[in-house]
């Protein structure tokens, strides 16, 4: 029998299923019940006669005749009708964290082009990689996803409300001041080459995260220029192989923030990386307030990680 939205609910259809919004904490809800989970067979990623994906909608060419080196595909087990999967590399154990600075710049030129490819009728996309069971990652073939989104999340919509507010107040994008402030500071720097800087948030959602920021602030990721693309994937792959290090190799969720759909241009939003280690099942004081409870400060994680660099 079909539910009803009653006083105080709204709901959107939602490829095969709904989304929901909670009156109550200002989000949305997906709710997906056709969605099932791949099984354990052959590596459906992997070339040959095992491979198994939807035809696919992008692939950066390899060398030899039809090979490749990073493709997408659609997501066969899609959360909505713009969903894919960035297949980063043909060979089952390559990770971002010990291929080359080459292969790390490949996978992020795959997020620009399906990032603008997905962009129509989105007002978000999502990127994200998920690596680890502790992640949530089903598959240990390297991949990421991108998802466009016909609603944005309450986080892009606070984060946006704020960017906007303070740069009305200041003049200057807020994440410029921050990154000033860790520079001056250096005590949570991880690693700083030209101007691309990666640093353990003051105040981090998780221990031992991550961001990875340029001093040339921009709002739209996919707008990065070729150049500049190859000094962040390397800080990148720096980054993921001194967690991989310290602690032995986590499971993490790695996400691209940039600019909601509409607003690639504007001053006050810049984008940036975030690697966030799933290290600890989440406690009982974080589910019931959402407060993160961390176990080693910022600063200390800073330091161990910088003594890993290669």
């Amino acid at each position: 029998m079909p539910h009803t939205a009653g006083a105080g609910m709204s709901t959107k259809p939602w490829h095969g299923g709904e989304l929901r919004w909670d009156h109550l904490g200002g989000e949305w809800t997906v709710l997906a019940p056709g969605r099932i989970t791949p099984g354990t067979r052959d590596c459906p990623f992997c070339p040959g006669t095992g491979e198994d994906t939807p035809p696919e909608t992008w692939r950066l060419p390899g060398t030899a005749e039809g090979s490749w080196r990073v493709r997408a595909v659609p997501n066969r087990y899609a959360l909505s009708d713009r969903h894919e999967v960035i297949i980063e590399s043909p060979w089952h154990d390559w990770d971002l964290a010990t291929g080359t600075d080459a292969e790390a710049t490949d996978v992020l030129y795959a997020w620009q082009e399906r990032h603008r490819a997905l962009r129509h009728d989105a007002a978000q996309v999502v990127v994200f990689r998920s690596r680890g069971p502790g992640a949530g990652a089903l598959l240990s073939h390297p991949h990421s996803q991108v998802i466009g989104l016909p609603v944005l999340s309450a986080a892009a919509r606070r984060e946006l409300v704020a960017m906007r507010e303070h740069y009305d107040r200041s003049g200057r994008p807020f994440a410029a001041e921050i990154l000033a402030g860790e520079l001056s500071s250096g005590e949570r720097i991880v690693l700083a080459e030209g101007r691309t800087v990666a640093f353990v948030p003051f105040a981090p959602a998780a221990g031992f995260e991550i961001r990875i920021v340029s001093a040339r602030h921009r709002a739209d990721f996919s707008a990065i220029p070729d150049d500049e693309l190859g000094a962040i994937a390397r800080a990148l792959r720096l980054v993921l192989s001194a967690l991989r290090t310290e602690l032995d190799d986590p499971s993490y969720t790695l996400i691209l923030h940039t600019a909601p759909v509409g607003l690639e241009h504007v001053p006050y939003l810049t984008w940036s990386l975030r690697v966030i280690p799933r290290l600890i099942l989440p406690t009982g004081l974080e589910l019931a307030t959402g407060i993160p409870a961390i176990t080693t400060t910022p600063e200390e994680a800073a330091k161990r990680l910088r003594t890993r660099l290669p």
